[in-house]
């Protein structure tokens, strides 16, 4: 049971430094150290738990009850000391893997973007996002409640306060980053930015709904000087933001590193490293790297790619850059003479919680997690020829490499082809239509011919569930279907395969 939200409220008001001002950073991480163990509930002062039940309530309470500042919405910085400038960030950590590894659970949110103030910026280190990123407090909770209507965020309790660093090598990835960023905007093209541009910095969406929209300039040859963008803010991506928690907390994280010099960024390590292959036999290939993965594995390909990028690791959830980055696809991709591969991309399993989200009458588009994945992951692709025609028991290391690259959906493509099937599928589950799955001419839901791009399919056993209770899901409106994934169309795919080529 918890406790009455008035039983530890203080009546008394606190009193402001109003200046914000404090005489060291010993002085406030100190009196951050107060608050570890904790539960906001009893740090809170004001009654800010009171009346308020979003996340920003908890920073407010360690302004207020804590470091004893009143809170502010305006440009300036949250805190003081001397001539520097420091932002105070709470944000929440989650045990992932039964409680072995801790993972932070959103991303880092730095500043609103300002679209044609940032086209006049031309220099990182005087840059706004990087006056407000440079010198940042963390505040860490961890959020693991299972059932958000019973436990409320204000009984989690504070975990620790530290000083964030930065590596020389992530900066150096940071600043191509907003480089990025920000050449995307200033050439008009602000309405097409997605987080997974990026690597470490993102530009993420930051608003209930993709209504809300801030002029940006346009491209050259438009008629007029600005365009319309969705509103987004400088971030952090969780996947970063998880290496550097593991980090100060002093986790073992057991990532291996690519030695990617500091001068190239991810994407141009990835294209120099897997130039030499190019053209050549996957067995040729295996032969010179000592690949000992057998070429009916299923990580065959991935083994052959991870060596080629100089790793004998055989994920790329175990590279550090690439798990830094939410690079954390791996999808081998073979074209056969007829210029297709043979299968749609397929994707994991819709989990039951993911089902009640997208049931959820209350869930928009931009908040949903079909949109979170496309619009924050990025997938390594591998890409190999056949030379002859798919058949049963197809001997891979005949395949002829030609590719490895790293690709995001473009934000046109997720609006364009993703959306729609979303708002079909939202539309259905909301109304608790009966889907009519698996009854010829009647199943509603959105298959590989609605746009030839994304769509859903059952993703079990061979396709099939054979009256295995795993490969089932009980609907949101009680109908049991086989379980679904979504995936990416194989024409799709070729296309992709297709203009990476004429890239070469």
């Amino acid at each position: 049971m918890h406790q009455q939200q008035g039983d530890t409220m203080s009546s008394s008001e606190p009193e402001f430094n109003n200046a914000r001002e404090y005489s060291s950073l010993e002085e406030v991480m100190n009196t951050l150290l107060t608050a570890n163990g904790k539960s906001f509930r009893e740090l809170d002062k004001t009654g800010r738990a009171l009346t308020g039940g979003n996340k920003g309530s908890l920073g407010q309470i360690i302004e207020e009850s804590v470091l004893k500042y009143a809170i502010n919405s305006d440009a300036e910085p949250d805190i003081r000391i001397g001539g520097t400038s420091y932002e105070l960030k709470v944000t929440p950590l989650k045990h992932i893997k039964k409680g072995k590894q801790t993972s932070a659970k959103e991303r880092l949110v730095i500043d609103i973007i300002n679209y044609l103030a940032l086209a006049d910026e031309t220099d990182f280190e005087s840059s706004k996002m990087w006056d407000k990123a440079r010198n940042i407090i963390l505040v860490y909770y961890y959020d693991d409640r299972t059932d958000k209507k019973k436990e409320l965020r204000i009984d989690c309790r504070v975990l620790a306060s530290y000083l964030m660093a930065y590596e020389a090598d992530d900066l150096v990835t940071i600043k191509n980053d907003w480089h990025i960023i920000r050449d995307k905007v200033v050439s008009g093209h602000a309405d097409s930015l997605s987080e997974s541009d990026t690597d470490y910095l993102a530009a993420c969406t930051k608003g209930a709904n993709a209504k809300q929209l801030r002029k940006a300039p346009a491209p050259a040859d438009s008629s007029s000087p600005t365009i319309f963008a969705k509103q987004r803010a400088f971030s952090l991506k969780a996947s970063y933001m998880t290496a550097i928690a593991r980090k100060l907390l002093n986790q073992k994280d057991e990532a291996a590193r690519l030695p990617i010099p500091r001068e190239q960024t991810i994407n141009q390590y990835v294209a120099a490293k897997i130039a030499p292959y190019v053209g050549r036999s996957n067995k040729d290939i295996a032969t010179e790297l000592q690949v000992t993965a057998l070429p009916t594995a299923k990580s065959y390909n991935s083994s052959l790619t991870l060596a080629m990028l100089g790793t004998s690791r055989s994920s790329i959830s175990a590279i550090e850059q690439f798990s830094k980055a939410n690079i954390n696809q791996f999808k081998s991709v073979t074209i056969y003479p007829n210029g297709l591969p043979k299968e749609h991309m397929s994707f994991p399993a819709i989990t039951d919680e993911q089902w009640e989200e997208w049931a959820n009458p209350d869930t928009v588009w931009e908040q949903s997690f079909v949109h979170d994945f496309f619009e924050t992951s990025k997938f390594l692709i591998m890409v190999s020829r056949s030379p002859v025609p798919y058949k049963s028991g197809h001997d891979k290391t005949k395949d002829i490499f030609t590719d490895a690259f790293l690709w995001n959906m473009p934000e046109d493509d997720i609006e364009q082809y993703v959306k729609p099937i979303w708002e079909t599928m939202h539309t259905l589950l909301i109304e608790h239509t009966p889907l009519n799955y698996g009854i010829r001419g009647k199943n509603l839901i959105p298959g590989p011919s609605v746009n030839k791009v994304f769509h859903l399919r059952p993703h079990a056993n061979k396709g099939k569930d054979n009256g295995n209770e795993n490969d089932r899901t009980v609907m949101p409106n009680g109908e049991i279907i086989t379980k679904q994934g979504f995936w990416l169309d194989r024409r799709y795919i070729a296309k992709i395969a297709a203009t990476r080529t004429l890239l070469h």
